[in-house]
Formats: C-alpha cells, sequence, structure tokens
C-alpha cells in the first residue's frame, strides 16, 4: 500500500540556506535510494499571512505493507547517511499519512 511519510524539521536558526542545499541534494537522493521510498517533495511551512514560520516538511511516498517497519529501516540507514549540523537536531517528527478514499485527479 501507499503511503506518505510526513516529516517535519527545523534548521538552525541562520544556517537555513545550508539545510535547504543538504537536504535537496544530499538527503533526500539517499532516502530515495532506500527500498520502499519512491520519491519526495518538499515544502515551506508558512504562517496565514504569508511568513514563514521555520517549520520544513518532506513528504515521501512510499509503498510498504509494514509502515513501522519501514520507518525502522529508515532509522537503521541513518548511520551510514551524510547528516549535516545544520539541522536542528531536536526538531525532526515523523508521521505516516494513510489515504482514506480513491485518488483524485
Amino acid at each position: 500500500m501507499r503511503y506518505i511519510l510526513h516529516v517535519t524539521s527545523r534548521a538552525v536558526v541562520g544556517r537555513e540556506a545550508e539545510y535547504d542545499r543538504w537536504y535537496d541534494e544530499i538527503h533526500s537522493v539517499e532516502m530515495c535510494r532506500l527500498p520502499g521510498i519512491l520519491s519526495c517533495t518538499r515544502y515551506r511551512e508558512l504562517d496565514m499571512t504569508g511568513t514563514p514560520t521555520g517549520l520544513f516538511v518532506a513528504d515521501y511516498e512510499v509503498e510498504t505493507d509494514d509502515p513501522p517497519a519501514l520507518l525502522e529501516s529508515v532509522f537503521a540507514a541513518a548511520p551510514t547517511m551524510q547528516l549535516t549540523d545544520s539541522i536542528d537536531m531536536e526538531s525532526p517528527r515523523f508521521s505516516f499519512l494513510k489515504p482514506t478514499g480513491p485518488e483524485r485527479i
């Protein structure tokens, strides 16, 4: 079944450009090489006035019958990934989004 692995995180204040480069050029590429991860779309959250909140979102389209096992495989691969110190390591949050109805075009 297909899900979205929804990941939110923050950059270290003042290092947002470095964080964006790392995520786009390195991290999302490494993540999409893992089994079951099909693609990544990134977003920057804005408040209702259009001002950035500082929260970054990565939505990974994944194919799996066992979401917790897929997340465990991501965590297991983390030590072999190229990380950055521009991410606020207290900020990452992970959740899965499960489709509730037919796909709309």
